[in-house]
């Protein structure tokens, strides 16, 4: 059972990294944790030629193929990122982008995936109502495209500073409890996925 792990804030130690931190911490039956990091990945933006919807590929060669493959393959993806003007940073919303071609594979010529499940981690300065709408919906639509179900999530409002969100014990707290429940539900998941090939 291996998970991904999305540090989707452009810069490090801040408090997505914190949070994805914790929340992985509480990981148990997981045989591999692969992170990646679209901020420091050789990403282009889709250009949105639309040749994915007849061959399933996309037409630029960067970091993204290796990257889609994990995805895929996977059972469980842990996304965790700040809000950046009520919507992702910019290179993780370029990587979220990419999975276009996924989306085609689905939806266009009918591949199934392996089911997986989801999780958003996100944390914002301000503390207004709809902060996190955009990036849920993203997330959503995300984890769709390659037949990931969105599981859950945890927000956080009013962290400003890096690390702040460090000394608050409640929002760890909160993280930890929603990881452990993540986590066993995909363990369930990994189970039922090995019955299935057993019976086959």
């Amino acid at each position: 059972m291996e998970i991904v792990a999305i540090l989707g804030s452009p810069r490090r130690q801040g408090n997505s990294d914190m949070l994805l931190d914790t929340f992985l911490k509480e990981c148990s039956g997981v045989t591999g944790v692969k992170i990646l990091v679209p901020a420091q990945m050789n990403i282009e933006h889709c250009r949105g030629c639309r040749s994915c919807e007849n061959t399933g590929l996309c037409v630029i060669s960067d970091d993204m193929q290796k990257a889609l493959e994990l995805l895929i393959q996977c059972t469980g993806v842990v996304l965790s990122a700040p809000v950046f003007f009520y919507g992702f940073p910019a290179s993780l919303k370029a990587f979220i982008d990419r999975t276009q071609c996924v989306w085609s594979r689905k939806y266009f010529l009918k591949e199934t995936f392996p089911p997986k499940k989801g999780f958003l981690l996100s944390v914002g300065a301000t503390r207004g109502k709809k902060l996190f709408d955009g990036v849920q919906l993203t997330t959503r639509y995300f984890f769709d495209s390659f037949g990931c179900e969105y599981t859950g999530d945890a927000f956080f409002r009013g962290f400003d500073r890096t690390g702040e969100i460090a000394g608050c014990e409640e929002c760890l707290a909160e993280v930890r409890r929603k990881a452990r429940n993540f986590f066993s539900s995909l363990q369930s998941l990994s189970e039922a996925a090995d019955g299935q090939s057993e019976n086959t």
